[in-house]
Order: structure tokens, then sequence, then C-alpha cells
């Protein structure tokens, strides 16, 4: 029986265009991050599943998490998502790190779940955080920054909603609820936007039993910041950091993308304060991009002392998808580059190797053919296929008079090149 030429469901083969476009994502990420002073780390794809009971949503840790006991009898997990990695990382060397830790990872992950459009079962994430500051400048730079990022690609207000919250809003409209039952509302809530409303009218009818507590949940959808002042103590200095959030924003032009919605919660059991998600705008994709939030007790549990946490995650998937809905892919993402050294018989093969060495070490990408054929169009076409810029003709008569023959693909032009001219003309050509 042959073997299937799929990939196991839920992962992506990316071949050479698909990674140019990849590259070119994580590029913005990249460039973003390090404008605002973060510096890139890697972890391992495989943790201790220790590292994720109790400190991750419990549908991924029950339902989504690909875990097995290695051969030494270890219960491990493939990563579903980066923060407990990063709280290990951090409280492994908490004394010794200058703070506050700017960080960020751009890595692969994997969930068991059903996939479908924006949802895959491996998928790559870009993770942000700043730990080591409990004051809401570093929620809004985090927010900051993740909204630089979609700038980056092109988008503008018109393309995405930010919508931010504090988790704490929830505690303090179910002050009578344990730890524990308001975790499961908090997931419940969570899915308010990710559900049909008949079957989320559903869930909350069977998690909220009177209605006065489904009246007191409505009314949290409703409050403002303004409602917030003097309502509880234990309110006021959430009510004073989502103040002071929205008036950042405001006063440095990003306030047409963003607005406050008490409705925001996030399924993770580490949030602990301050939390946002982002939203699409396109009626075919009305739904999350990405989030993030605060979990200031996350990294005490690797360690001896809490460390206040900030930080948010994008998905590629989603991110994708949001791209090419609103078309911003580069126009020249798939221009034709480089150039193709062309063989015109076996008998200059050494003459053409020694231009094309020449021109690698130039810093030019440069493929050479590897045979000669009997119809030079052949090799052009190949040049073509490969989507090169430029093909460089070496043949008897360009040797005799120490020249080459530059084709330019793009404008369909020739001209003849003294040889030792020919790495400042392609690279001008190039630029031209």
């Amino acid at each position: 029986m042959a073997v299937s030429t799929k990939p196991y469901i839920g992962t992506r083969d990316f071949f050479p265009e698909d990674t140019a476009f990849r590259n070119w994502m994580f590029g913005v990420q990249r460039d973003v991050c390090r404008r605002y002073s973060y510096e890139e780390y890697a972890a391992p794809i495989v943790e201790p599943l220790e590292s994720y009971l109790a400190k991750s949503s419990e549908e991924i840790v029950s339902e989504q998490m690909y875990r097995f006991k290695d051969r030494g009898d270890r219960e491990v997990a493939i990563r579903p998502e980066l923060t407990p990695t990063l709280a290990r990382m951090v409280a492994s060397r908490a004394q010794s790190l200058p703070r506050p830790i700017r960080w960020f990872n751009i890595g692969n992950f994997m969930r068991y779940e059903r996939p479908g459009r924006g949802r895959l079962r491996e998928f790559y994430q870009l993770n942000v955080d700043l730990l080591g500051s409990a004051h809401a400048a570093a929620d809004v730079e985090i927010l900051m920054l993740a909204l630089d990022v979609l700038r980056g690609y092109g988008a503008g207000p018109e393309h995405f909603e930010v919508r931010f919250s504090d988790r704490r809003l929830l505690g303090a409209a179910f002050p009578d609820r344990s730890e524990e039952a308001l975790r499961s509302l908090s997931r419940l809530v969570d899915k308010r936007d990710k559900l049909k409303a008949e079957e989320f009218d559903d869930l909350l009818a069977a998690e909220l039993k009177s209605p006065g507590e489904r009246a007191e949940l409505e009314a949290l959808f409703s409050w403002s910041i303004d409602d917030l002042g003097g309502r509880s103590a234990e309110l006021d200095p959430v009510a004073e950091n989502l103040a002071f959030i929205q008036s950042q924003l405001t006063a440095h032009g990003y306030q047409d993308s963003v607005r406050f919605d008490p409705g925001i919660v996030r399924g993770f059991d580490y949030y602990t304060g301050f939390v946002f998600e982002i939203y699409d705008r396109d009626p075919e994709n009305r739904r999350a991009l990405f989030g993030g939030g605060r979990y200031d007790r996350l990294v005490g549990l690797f360690g001896k002392e809490d460390i206040p946490a900030v930080g948010f995650g994008m998905g590629d998937v989603t991110l994708e998808n949001f791209i090419r809905a609103h078309d911003l892919v580069p126009k020249d993402l798939a221009q034709p580059e480089g150039v193709f050294v062309a063989l015109m018989s076996d008998d200059l093969r050494e003459d053409t190797l020694r231009v094309g060495l020449q021109l690698r070490a130039a810093g030019l990408p440069t493929e050479l053919s590897l045979e000669a054929t009997r119809k030079f169009g052949r090799q052009l076409e190949q040049a073509a296929k490969k989507n090169r810029r430029f093909v460089v003709i070496l043949g008897e008569s360009e040797l005799a008079a120490g020249q080459v023959t530059v084709k330019d693909l793009v404008r369909g032009e020739q001209e003849s090149v003294p040889g030792d001219g020919l790495i400042a003309y392609l690279k001008r050509a190039a630029g031209g």
C-alpha cells in the first residue's frame, strides 16, 4: 500500500511559497518586537506534564493536550502554549535577570482539537511578555506593541477592534462565588462570542441557577469604566488602571481601534487582572484573532517569588486568514529575485562555476544550471519557473571578449556587461 502524501491531520506542509509568506509574517513581528527592545528566546517543544496541570485552561489540559510517557516513564506533553514554559524559565533565573524582563518567542505548538477555519492542531505563535512591573504602563506597552504588529501589516481601525477589560470585574459582580465557581463562569463567558446565541444561553442557564445571577451578568456586560468608580474599595484600583490604559491609548493615537468591554475575561486560569482580545472586523471572519493579559501569580508557582507579568500570544493561522481577507499581502512578496547562471556547454562548466561563486561571495542569491541543454530556451524557461530575476550567460564569444550577457526577465532587456563589472551591475539593476 502506498504511503499517503498528506500531512498528519491538522498540520501543514510549508512549500517554498508558503515559507516565503510565513517568513515575511514573522519578519514583521520580529521587527516590531525589536523596536520595543524585546529579546528573542527559545524553549523545548516538550515539557513535563506538571508544567500545565492547574496552570493552563481546563479545556487544554483535559481535552487538547498531546501527552504521553517517555521511555523513562516520565509524563510529558507537547507544548500547547508557552506561558508556563516562560514562567519556568524566568523562575529559574529570577534573581539574576534584570527587570523589567522583555522577551518574545516565535514557535510551534500542538493542541488536539477539531481542525477548522482559523484552527489547526499544529500552529505557530508569537508570544510577547513583560515581567517585573505591576504598573498599568506595562499593560499599555504590551497592548501598543500588539497593535503595532497589526499596523506593521498595513492594518488599521477599519480592519480590527481591540476590546479590553479586567478579570477582577467578574469577581466583583459575583462576590459570593467560590474561586472555582468563578473560574467555571469565566470559561463560559469566554465562549460568548465563539458559540451560537442559543447554545451559549443553554450553557449559561445551567451555570447560573437564579434569575438574579443572570441579571447580574447582563448588568456586568453593560458597565463602563466610569461606572466602576466608587462601586467598592476593591474595584477602585481596577477602575484607576483601566482609566489609565484608556487615557494612554487615546493620547497616543490608538483610540479608534480600542474599546472597553467588561465581557472580556480570557479562558486561561492564570490571568489575574487586565485582559484583552483583538477581533477581526471582516463580516466573513468576525472572530477573535488573539489576546492576552496580566498573570501576576504564575511565575511564583515555579519558584519562591511572584513576579508581576503581562503578555499576549498571536497565532499564525487566524493571523494569515486576517491578512489575506483584508488583502494585506505585499504585492512584491513573490517578485522574481536572484540570479540564474546558464551553462552553455560542458566545456564552460568551470568558467560558469567561477562566475557563480563570485556572485555568491558578493551576497547575490545565485543558482547554477547543472546541465547544458541542446535548446538554450529550456534554461530560460527553468529560470523563469524558479522565479529568478536575472539570467547570466557566459558563452565562448563572451569568454573571449571578457564579457557576460545579462538578461533581465522582469524588464525583458538584455545587455552585455564587462566581466569585472558584473557584480556592480546586478546590484544596481536589482535595486532599480
